[in-house]
């Protein structure tokens, strides 16, 4: 068999899956048990039969008279002993009973891959039912609109539920409708190349282990396309697909010089994007008069990992970092320049079956001029900015009126300093392998997301849903400085991580940091500390923490730190320290202290404070404060609790769990 060319990627582009009710049933011709949750997307939570539901984390057990749960706009995958896999888009429930497996399917779509070799899955609505014996398919239904059944690989069969013996049957390649009068049409072959590389429920996770079979099914249809005008003639049953929901393409597949590795636009040096540039993400480039090509990365599972595909070699810090790795945002157009600098804002067109996306990558670093300039690039759903070997600095500029941003400054040395307002967008994602400054505010609707390789610094306002800033280095929060999570629309509690993971640096916060939802300070290093000073902390949950085996959590002046379910101070490590080295007031209705040691510098009083007068629970082997149960012989040598006070401390070894960040109470 010919290698398969890498040319996978669609005239057109695919939004979010959506299954919406509550009908059908996936039954298997073997006994289920238990499934296990694989992926995660968003908002997935597990319902354990008349327990409240709570959420998912990957690893979890779906046993029987159990279900899973997706919300808005999320999708998880579970896969079952046998390793058949089931996807499930938004809004769905999934559940099975005792040798069976049942999934809502009353309007929307799903995926099942069934190992090669495996037993047939059947998916059952009211009105039809279709199998897949060792195949992978997708499946869409919709009230009063066509039903679908397209068979990627493997065997299928459809036919009206309780009618075996009508069945028709799907090889791969081929897609089989019963339209809204109960019409069961004959097998018409699809573009299977173009659902592989943009239906969600395949770019959204990792690759199915199927995926040589896919592809061996995409390399004969590209046979035989170039032996003919077209794979399906003049009637490409994708044409006939409900595009309401946007599942599966419906566009003619392009030209195949739009795919491949790109080459690099050499000249001028550097390229300079003005707001004359027209981009078309079909994908072509001009300014002043000079047209460039750029090419179409179809995902890790065409054309390997985003990196090797721009020329570059996986790194540790790629590694450590988990970027770039646009899976999510495929098919996407990348434009590759030897340098780059962006003047203006240019203009941006998806004609010609170009998608709202747009990838830019220097093999140097990226600069800015300072114009003021506010880029829009046109309300693109998703821009990323690239610099392969070198620094990014945005001072002088805006972003705004688009959908997610990424920015990534790779390379020893490189910084990435966001020095430009950020606001009405969705996502902002930063990466920097050396120091990471943002020093203007920011405003987005949903997440803030930065991984930085050395120390990351905050001096301004972030405003999320979820703000998750992580360092191999330090963090440091300055006094300026307001992070604040916010519930989003759909009424998600916001959450905010900060994570320093360097072996003998700090999470210094001197300013904001405020969630409806979970803050979770912590330092992972092994003589790691985190440092509060000025600092103003408040959420439902609050966990801070300095974990490694000689981390010290040190809480200093003119601290405010409030929880309004639980508050958490952990430092757990063989060698902990928990220092209160200035007055401070501790309110929650719950607060454990945990820690090696537990010192309260001697003329310091921490006040326990909840309506309850519930003191606090202590765990520790070195209790060094007077009363309560400390060590301290007198108030001479030591502080002590005030308020509500604290409990007689237990052993270290009693605490309970800090909990994974985002894991609640």
């Amino acid at each position: 068999m010919k290698p398969l060319l890498k040319v996978l990627a669609p005239n057109g582009f695919i939004t979010r899956l959506s299954i919406l009710g509550v009908v059908g049933s996936v039954l298997m011709a073997t006994p289920a048990q238990a499934a296990r949750v694989t992926q995660i997307i968003r908002d997935v939570k597990l319902m354990p039969g008349q327990a409240a539901p709570r959420p998912a984390v990957v690893n979890d057990e779906v046993k029987i008279g159990s279900a899973v749960r997706t919300g808005t706009e999320s999708r998880t995958e579970l896969t079952f002993a046998d390793l058949t896999i089931t996807r499930l888009g938004a809004d769905t429930i999934f559940s099975f009973n005792e040798g069976t497996r049942e999934l809502a399917l009353g309007s929307g779509a799903m995926l099942v891959q069934v190992p090669r070799g495996g037993a047939e899955v059947k998916i059952t609505t009211a009105a039809v039912t279709a199998g897949i014996t060792g195949g992978t398919m997708l499946m869409e239904s919709h009230k009063r609109s066509p039903t679908k059944c397209l068979v990627l690989e493997g065997l299928g069969r459809l036919y009206p539920t309780g009618h075996p013996e009508e069945a028709v049957i799907i090889h791969g390649g081929e897609m089989v409708v019963m339209t809204t009068d109960g019409r069961i049409t004959r097998p018409t072959k699809f573009k299977a190349k173009l659902v592989f590389t943009t239906a969600k429920l395949i770019t959204d996770f990792d690759p199915l282990p199927n995926v040589d079979l896919i592809l061996a099914v995409i390399e004969e249809q590209q046979l035989e396309a170039s032996n003919t005008a077209s794979t399906s003639g003049g009637n490409d049953s994708t044409d006939v697909l409900d595009l309401r929901s946007n599942t599966f393409p419906s566009a003619t597949t392009a030209s195949s010089a739009k795919f491949g590795s790109p080459s690099v636009i050499t000249a001028p040096n550097p390229y300079v994007i003005n707001s004359g540039t027209l981009i078309g993400t079909d994908p072509k480039i001009t300014t002043n008069g000079k047209t460039d090509s750029g090419k179409i990365y179809c995902g890790p599972g065409i054309d390997g990992s985003f990196l090797r595909y721009l020329g570059a070699s996986v790194t540790p810090f790629d590694i450590a970092s988990g970027q770039p790795n646009p899976k999510d945002v495929v098919p996407l157009p990348v434009f590759l320049f030897s340098s780059l600098q962006l003047d203006g804002d240019p203009k941006v067109s998806t004609a010609n079956g170009g998608v709202p996306r747009l990838a830019l990558v220097s093999q140097g670093g990226i600069t800015f001029t300072p114009s003021g300039t506010a880029f829009t690039f046109s309300g693109l759903d998703n821009v990323g900015l690239v610099a392969l070997k070198g620094s990014i600095d945005t001072s002088g500029v805006s972003f705004a009126n688009f959908g997610d941003l990424f920015m990534e400054a790779r390379g020893a040395g490189s910084d990435l300093t966001l020095a430009s307002p950020i606001s009405n967008l969705s996502n902002t994602h930063l990466v920097a392998e050396n120091s990471m400054t943002v020093t203007a505010p920011v405003k987005v609707s949903d997440q803030f997301q930065s991984f930085a390789g050395n120390n990351f610094d905050v001096s301004s306002t972030v405003t999320a849903n979820r703000i998750k800033i992580q360092s191999l280095g330090a963090v440091n929060v300055q006094s300026s400085a307001q992070l604040l999570a916010m519930l989003n629309s759909a009424g998600t509690a916001g959450q905010i991580l900060l994570q320093a993971t360097g072996s003998d640096t700090a999470v210094t916060v001197n300013g904001t940091v405020q969630a409806n939802g979970e803050v979770d300070i912590r330092q992972t290093g092994v003589a790691g500390a985190t440092v509060l000073n000025t600092a103003t902390i408040h959420g439902d949950v609050v966990k801070i923490s300095a974990l490694g085996t000689n981390g010290t959590l040190n809480i200093g002046n003119g601290n405010s730190i409030s929880a309004d379910t639980v508050l958490k101070l952990y430092a757990g490590g063989s060698n902990g320290t928990l220092n209160f080295q200035s007055n401070v007031t501790l309110t929650s209705p719950t607060n454990i202290l945990s820690a090696n040691t537990i010192n309260i510098a001697q003329g310091v009083i921490v006040t326990i404070s909840n309506a309850a007068n519930r003191p606090a629970d202590v765990f520790t082997n070195k209790a060094n404060y007077f009363g309560f149960g400390g060590s301290a012989p007198s108030l001479a040598t030591a502080g002590t609790f005030g308020g509500a006070g604290a409990k007689n401390p237990q052993p270290l070894a009693n605490a309970p769990a800090l909990g994974p960040p985002g894991g609640g109470p």
